[in-house]
């Protein structure tokens, strides 16, 4: 019964600070809802099999590219493996709900800091840092009606900004964290582009016909 007495509260406060990537579409709160977790596909859906990517990324003054390949272990597991066109592992992690494994990682970006916001960006992009049913703030503009988004409060308690096209549940934008943490994600037909402005840090994937 609490948290149906504080969403008010939470539209309130969320109106006063509406995101970026809400304000440029000049969307604002508009009621609390109701969501199933199934009901909003994550970035990655359908990992029946094996997706692989034309990779590239950017930390700082370093630019590497590759193929990244993302599996679904099990249900709610997903791990990422990324390689140089030589063969050479760039990273390779496990993702679910509650776990977080790094089962290798190039040395430059092997740092706490940066693995704990790339384990958030996972979570995030497999939709893994929300429970089953939860609460989120819709947000709209009767003059751009083609946009709808959801403001969700994360696992972590941040908060997660979701942007999807009006009659799709395929998310296109997601922006999360603020300061270093901050975190904008673009989908784009076949391309991915994930940045964190403040550390310097971009991975652009480009899915590959297969």
């Amino acid at each position: 019964m609490r948290k149906y007495i504080l969403l008010p509260f939470l539209i309130v406060i969320m109106a006063g600070c509406t995101p970026k990537l809400f304000r440029n579409l000049d969307m604002r709160p508009a009621t609390s809802v109701k969501i199933h977790r199934g009901n909003l596909m994550p970035a990655f859906d359908h990992l029946d099999s094996a997706k692989y990517y034309s990779a590239q990324i950017d930390f700082k003054e370093n630019s590497m590219s590759g193929i990244l390949a993302l599996t679904k272990e099990s249900e709610g597991r997903f791990r990422m493996v990324m390689m140089t066109t030589f063969g050479v592992s760039l990273f390779d992690f496990s993702v679910s709900r509650d776990s977080f494994i790094v089962n290798s990682c190039m040395e430059q970006m092997n740092k706490k800091v940066v693995l704990n916001i790339l384990e958030k960006d996972f979570r995030s992009l497999f939709m893994l840092n929300v429970p089953e049913h939860f609460s989120a703030i819709y947000y709209k503009n009767p003059q751009k009606p083609d946009w709808i988004g959801y403001g969700v409060k994360a696992d972590d308690g941040e908060c997660d900004y979701l942007i999807y096209p009006k009659g799709t549940n395929f998310v296109r934008n997601i922006q999360n964290g603020c300061c270093i943490k901050r975190m904008n994600a673009v989908f784009d037909e076949q391309v991915v582009t994930i940045h964190h402005p403040k550390l310097k840090l971009k991975l652009i994937l480009t899915e590959l016909q297969q």
